[in-house]
């Protein structure tokens, strides 16, 4: 099914229905249950779905931002009949950072599966392996003859473009990161670790991690400076986390106290224990 706004001829009938006109989210996930329905897909902010079907059952495709808003102004063009100027387009402040306003902070590491454009079919791959799907390789609403060729633009735009869209830019880099981090392991048939850390001070290190298809707790290493000091597994509560519905009923907390504390700007890093996997690295901060 599919759900592109009220308006638009590609939003499926229940879509329709028991999001827009009657909204019921509890009914239409039912609904969704009963007629077996796979995937519901859309151009949509993740919050709007996240919450009924869970972070490990949702998926999101990024892709490089300047060239996405060229794309998307050819769009316009092309579809609705824009006729203002590529630079009146990328500055309206509705195109300006758009994936970050539709992933709407939430972290990329939650999530099921982050594909990535510019690696379509490697993405699918994974997409596939990891919901047991068959979905075939497809390229549709492509405006040029070659899709895989970059829109070339003017260096003045492409500076402006940059600094207008800086936390898309650093969304990206963060996706192609993980991507790569993720691509790697799974052609070496090793399982995927989905965590953060989310404090590193001088006295402690501590975050989440989940595994992809198992609810089995994630031995973690922890490294200061290259010397590996000990290890922990994620079985702390992590209540901030239940509204995605994770693994173990939230219970994929860790937390490391070092036995003296660390200098600060000390570089803690975070490895998964059977497969090298890196969590995390980061200078850690002076205690408040």
């Amino acid at each position: 099914m599919y759900d592109y706004a009220l308006n638009s001829p590609e939003t499926s009938p229940l879509v329709r229905k028991l999001i827009y006109d009657e909204p019921d989210m509890f009914a239409f996930g039912e609904k969704l249950a009963k007629q077996g329905v796979r995937f519901l897909s859309g151009h949509i902010r993740a919050a709007k779905y996240i919450y009924l079907f869970g972070a490990l059952q949702t998926v999101t495709f990024l892709r490089d931002p300047i060239q996405r808003v060229a794309s998307e102004y050819h769009h316009f063009v092309r579809h609705y009949g824009y006729k203002g100027d590529f630079p009146s387009f990328y500055r309206r402040a509705d195109f300006i950072n758009r994936q970050s306003h539709l992933i709407n902070r939430l972290p990329l590491e939650v999530f099921g599966v982050v594909g990535l454009t510019e690696q379509y079919e490697s993405s699918l791959k994974i997409l596939n392996k990891k919901f047991g799907a068959d979905i075939k390789s497809s390229v549709l609403n492509v405006g040029r003859v070659d899709g895989s060729e970059s829109y070339q633009l003017p260096e003045d735009q492409l500076k402006e473009l940059r600094n207008l869209n800086k936390k898309d830019i650093d969304l990206y880099e963060h996706a192609v990161a993980l991507f790569e981090t993720r691509k790697h392991l799974f052609s070496d048939n090793l399982p995927f670790v989905h965590g953060v850390i989310q404090v590193a001070n001088e006295q402690r290190v501590q975050g989440w991690a989940w595994h992809e298809n198992s609810n089995d707790s994630v031995e973690l290493e922890f490294y200061v400076d290259g010397e590996k000091l000990g290890s922990a597994f994620t079985r702390d509560l992590r209540p901030g986390l239940l509204p995605f519905n994770p693994p173990r009923r939230g219970f994929v907390g860790f937390q490391f106290q070092f036995d003296e504390p660390v200098k600060p700007d000390t570089r803690v890093k975070v490895v998964v224990a059977n497969t090298g996997q890196v969590i995390g690295e980061m200078p850690c901060k002076a205690s408040a």
